[in-house]
């Protein structure tokens, strides 16, 4: 494993990109079958079907830019003013705004460095830094994290990037996902640390990123520190949110979610305890549930 000094936030290159992309159309069978129609809402049955059609056999260079990926999880760069000086006001280390250039994502010169970021690195940033203000708890106090969509993988290369220690990751997220999100951590981290479960039961392995697709939740054994979700369960159907309920956030004691603030899902999460904490002025009705 490797220490939190030689961790990879700068670009590995092509070749990085190249063996986990020829395996990749292997990775999405495995794991195919393993899905919960139950939890997956219409437009994103839409959306990883058209994901899947796409990026098979051999996902392109720019697989990031792929609309299913690109017009849902990059935000705009309208944020950058109101994110930027306060992420880079409370980083230790500005190399975690460096973008990895594994996907081909849009980027923009970062102010006064020779590094380029994304708006969408900024964001998830900002995510992070705002859950560590309004708690009093760091990323580092959490040994296992668990996420509830995972997009292509932005959030947690962050936390693990962040991370002081060895943190135990898990994301839950449809397969076509699932499969992404091992092709994009594999380049960025080396797949050594990345392990695609494609069968249950399902056993966490310690000190990696494992990626567990939606129809092996039940069959997963986890008990969390930290439970992430930004908008995720907001777009998902309602028998996920009761089964991450009855799950008692897989065991975490801290949540970090950022829901549409008039979301009825918002009341079941105060009701365990969370505090809401509008995340801007500039994205109006939007807020982070907390604890």
């Amino acid at each position: 494993m490797h220490s939190p000094d030689d961790r990879q936030r700068t670009p590995r290159g092509d070749a990085a990109f190249a063996e986990p992309a020829q395996r990749f159309a292997e990775r999405v069978a495995a794991v195919r079958h393993c899905v919960d129609a139950r939890y997956v809402r219409p437009d994103w049955v839409l959306r990883n079907a058209e994901l899947e059609r796409d990026l098979l056999p051999v996902p392109p260079v720019d697989f990031l830019r792929h609309p299913s990926i690109a017009f849902q999880m990059f935000v705009n760069e309208r944020v950058l003013p109101h994110e930027l000086p306060y992420v880079r006001s409370r980083l230790t280390d500005e190399r975690l705004l460096a973008e990895p250039s594994v996907g081909e994502p849009p980027t923009v010169p970062l102010p006064g460095s020779g590094v380029r970021t994304s708006a969408n690195t900024v964001h998830q940033l900002f995510h992070l830094l705002r859950y560590q203000e309004a708690t009093g708890r760091r990323i580092d106090d959490a040994a296992t994290i668990v996420e509830w969509g995972g997009g292509f993988g932005a959030l947690m290369r962050l936390i693990v990037a962040m991370h002081r220690g060895e943190p135990t990751c898990v994301i839950f997220d449809t397969p076509i996902f699932s499969a992404v999100q091992w092709l994009y951590l594999s380049a960025v981290f080396g797949e050594e640390r990345i392990v695609l479960h494609d069968a249950a039961p399902v056993r966490p392995i310690g000190g990696c990123v494992n990626l567990v697709p939606i129809g092996l939740v039940g069959a997963t054994e986890v008990d969390a520190d930290l439970f992430i979700s930004n908008w995720a369960l907001n777009e998902s159907m309602p028998q996920a949110r009761q089964d991450v309920l009855d799950r008692h956030w897989f065991g975490a004691d801290s949540l970090l979610l950022a829901m549409h603030a008039g979301d009825p899902f918002t009341a079941a999460v105060l009701a365990a305890g969370a505090e809401a904490v509008p995340l801007g002025d500039f994205m109006p009705g939007q807020q982070y549930l907390v604890v």
